[in-house]
């Protein structure tokens, strides 16, 4: 028999990494208006078809996003549930430093840190009992993947705090 994820489509666009559609799909349902905020600032696509690109029953071949779109899409809901879809299949980790979100001091990173750093050895305490018996499910690997994923991302805009913190330090004396 084969085998069938314990999660929701909700609660699995949380803890792995997506398809590039289905992270579209829901970045966009999860932003202020969904499609209709989309594609609002988009002005001249209409909500309806914005919802049949993000299909995904793929029902309308001809219905595709395009780039302009998936960057507006990026650009508007910054989600990197999307970055991530796009990059993993290459192997690649893309990491948002361009700006640090409000509360995102060098102490809210750690502290950030240390709680996934918990979780990924919540995950690595199961991992270990499931090699141990040679079968590592789905979700487990899903799961650790995209918590590999994070901790990277975390790691680095933590870098980034600290090096801005040391060029402050250094340009104040």
């Amino acid at each position: 028999m084969p085998y069938r994820s314990r999660w929701s489509s909700i609660e699995r666009a949380k803890r792995t990494i997506l398809l590039p559609t289905q992270a579209c799909r829901h970045a966009v349902d999860e932003y202020p208006g969904g499609a209709t905020g989309i594609a609002g600032a988009h002005g001249s696509m209409s909500p309806s078809t914005l919802n049949h690109k993000l299909s995904l029953t793929g029902s309308n071949p001809k219905h595709r996003l395009n780039i302009d779109e998936l960057g507006l899409i990026m650009e508007l809901t910054r989600d990197p549930r999307i970055v991530d879809a796009l990059l993993h299949p290459i192997g690649f980790v893309g990491i948002d430093v361009s700006d640090l979100r409000e509360g995102e001091t060098a102490e809210a990173l750690l502290e950030s840190l240390g709680s996934m750093l918990s979780r990924e050895g919540e995950l690595i305490t199961h991992l270990t009992k499931s090699l141990a018996d040679n079968h590592v499910n789905c979700d487990e690997l899903d799961e650790f993947e995209l918590l590999t994923e994070r901790l990277a991302q975390a790691v680095f805009k933590l870098l980034f705090v600290v090096r801005q913190k040391h060029r402050e330090g250094r340009a104040n004396g």
